[in-house]
């Protein structure tokens, strides 16, 4: 096997192997890999045997032969690394993700989840994620080159609080600050949940990652949530879950009423059909018609019950 090839076959073998890596098309790693090695690698991985195809909608796919060199040295290894960062902070995001990494790898992976995650993905943002197999890859990780970029702007990072305020009082602010807080990006499964794959959670996420501002709080977390606003805006969503609590217990009683009473009025007019109750057949009928008006009341309660918690939301 040609030597030439040892330093992107090592660098694809980093991404086909993590989580990040699952299902990545060559379209979507074709960018970075031409910035790091030249647009000729494909071809010489194809003759090297060591890809069967690099066709754009073909998921990447090393070829399990005997006598691939996949490891390198560590200097070559520094040097890829450098290579990629040159690559990967000239977008915004990727290099939001790479300082938080620094910070703190579980708040990275668990940001890095839910971009994965999101339904709504464009093409740039397929490009931009093949970026993260490499990111949380363990030799990245440890290099020096990733901790020679980050160290400077983690050393500089301080709290813009005037930045920062006005995403206060938004509810996936809120749930983020409650996530750093409790330390629930820990679990894997919360990453999965309903609410953090919002588009307003997502796009929100994403905003305050490209600019830093979720490094600076990461980087002065107490202080952040012993502001006196972050308090105020952590104690009305607090005041606010707890009112939409109450109001879907009150709702799903009323539904459970609802039905209760729908089946009483159907068993009740049944039996007034019964022929030797024929003189109660009237109100048989009455209780029907009262019954099946009912049965209408119960999609009317579900609409009422999420209109009132949608204007508890809309609440400042």
């Amino acid at each position: 096997m040609d030597d030439e090839v040892a330093r992107p076959l090592y660098f694809l073998y980093a991404i086909q192997r993590s989580p990040y890596g699952f299902n990545l098309k060559w379209k979507d790693i074709k960018p970075l890999v031409s910035s790091m090695f030249g647009d000729d690698i494909f071809k010489k991985l194809l003759d090297n045997r060591i890809i069967s195809t690099y066709s754009d909608e073909n998921i990447l796919e090393i070829i399990n032969v005997p006598d691939i060199r996949y490891n390198i040295s560590d200097p070559d290894k520094e040097a890829l690394f450098n290579k990629f960062i040159g690559y990967a902070v000239k977008n915004r995001l990727i290099d939001g993700i790479l300082k938080i990494m620094y910070l703190d790898r579980k708040i990275a992976q668990f940001i890095m989840d839910i971009l994965n995650q999101d339904t709504r993905k464009t093409e740039e943002d397929f490009t931009a994620y093949a970026d993260f197999p490499v990111i949380n890859s363990p030799d990245f990780y440890y290099s020096n080159a990733f901790a020679d970029y980050c160290k400077p702007y983690i050393e500089e990072f301080k709290l813009n609080m005037d930045k920062i305020k006005p995403y206060l009082g938004q509810e996936w602010f809120t749930r983020l600050i409650i996530i750093l807080r409790d330390g629930s990006f820990n679990n894997d499964s919360f990453s999965k949940a309903v609410e953090n794959n919002e588009d307003s959670f997502i796009s929100g996420l994403k905003e305050i990652v490209e600019n830093d501002y979720l490094s600076q709080i990461i980087v002065n977390l107490d202080t952040f949530l012993n502001d006196r606003d972050v308090n105020s805006s952590l104690l009305n969503y607090a005041s606010k879950s707890v009112r939409e609590k109450n109001i879907k217990r009150f709702y799903d009683w009323l539904s459970i009423a609802n039905d209760i009473m729908v089946g009483l009025e159907f068993v009740i007019g049944s039996i007034f059909f019964l022929p030797s109750e024929s003189k109660y057949s009237t109100l048989g009928v009455y209780l029907f018609i009262v019954g099946s008006t009912q049965l209408l009341i119960r999609p009317m309660i579900n609409i009422a019950r999420r209109i009132h918690i949608m204007m508890l939301h809309r609440e400042k």
